[in-house]
């Protein structure tokens, strides 16, 4: 029960940059490894797991309540089955949004900032195409103005680079 979550290369880059002792929100979570690692590590506060498919949600939480679920542990874990563009409730900590389009990524982002819904301290972004796109969005949108792009990092998945882009809440 306390073994480490085993995460890919690119999962480990974007583990590696979440903020400890602050919530993690793992949009378009897939098969949620990401979010899982990070509540195993008990160095977050709460979790929170997002897709817009419903069976899939559903079937991470019953992998989790199954096998990873510990009672000790103090983060609260959320299961959320709906896009996450359509949240309603204040978003801190990290985002992280990868595996999906520039275009797509812009348009959770965008909408959030739009309800005033997104506050995360920080935004991992890791957009499967479209990376020129994405940074142009955000550039030129106000909205973004008061994120600052902190770290861009690359690595190679399948023989082809993987951009990731990391932009951090500027304390005014």
């Amino acid at each position: 029960m306390n073994k480490k979550i085993r995460l890919s290369e690119r999962l480990h880059l974007v583990f590696e940059h979440l903020i400890l002792n602050q919530d993690v929100w793992d949009f378009c979570c897939d098969h949620g490894y990401l979010a899982a690692a990070a509540y195993k590590s008990e160095a977050f506060k709460d979790i929170y797991f997002v897709d817009q498919v419903p069976n899939l949600i559903h079937k991470i939480e019953n992998k989790f309540q199954q096998f990873l679920l510990d009672p000790h542990y103090t983060s609260k874990v959320f299961f959320i089955a709906k896009p996450a563009e359509s949240l309603q409730q204040e978003i801190f900590g990290t985002v992280s949004i990868t595996g999906v389009g520039g275009a797509m990524i812009y348009e959770i982002l965008n909408q959030l900032l739009m309800n005033k819904k997104l506050k995360a301290s920080r935004l991992i972004l890791g957009p499967h195409r479209d990376n020129d796109k994405l940074l142009k969005l955000i550039e030129s949108n106000l909205l973004f103005s008061k994120y600052l792009l902190s770290a861009k990092k690359e690595m190679t998945e399948n023989k082809k680079i993987r951009t990731f882009f990391i932009y951090d809440l500027i304390l005014i």
